[in-house]
């Protein structure tokens, strides 16, 4: 098994709510990474109905993303991602990916679902990367 961690973090809905001190346990994509050589810049989660969702793989390295499967002590129900969600929480939930079923290494940058339907392609919640042109 790989080590999991527990991890305390705020997140951040696109619909203008945040949640604070979120507990989670999960996975970091440094540790999944661990030993991967890739000129990749770019990653794409995959999930569960096609949905997929796009950023620099900067942003999910660095300690800065898990693939988590557990939250407030829990595991994670459906409804929520359950079994497992990708957890970026210092970007906007979107793309903390639902039900992620993998991640693809990728050279270009190649918008997902919801940045292809109006969502902002960086999604900072300090900045109001809310859509497009945001």
């Amino acid at each position: 098994a790989l080590p999991a961690e527990e991890i305390t973090v705020d997140i951040h809905c696109v619909t203008k709510w945040s949640k604070l001190d979120t507990k989670w346990k999960g996975v970091s994509i440094d540790t999944l990474m661990d030993g991967v050589d890739t000129a990749a810049e770019y990653v794409v989660a995959k999930s569960a109905g096609g949905y997929t969702t796009n950023m620099p793989l900067d942003e999910i390295t660095g300690h800065k993303a898990w693939i988590a499967y557990e939250y407030d002590g829990q595991p994670l129900h459906p409804e929520h991602g359950g079994p497992a969600r990708l957890l970026v929480p210092h970007l906007y939930l979107w793309k903390s990916a639902k039900w992620v079923w993998g991640l693809t290494l990728k050279n270009d940058d190649e918008p997902g679902f919801w940045e292809s339907n109006g969502y902002n392609n960086h999604g900072d919640p300090w900045r109001e990367e809310r859509y497009w042109g945001d």
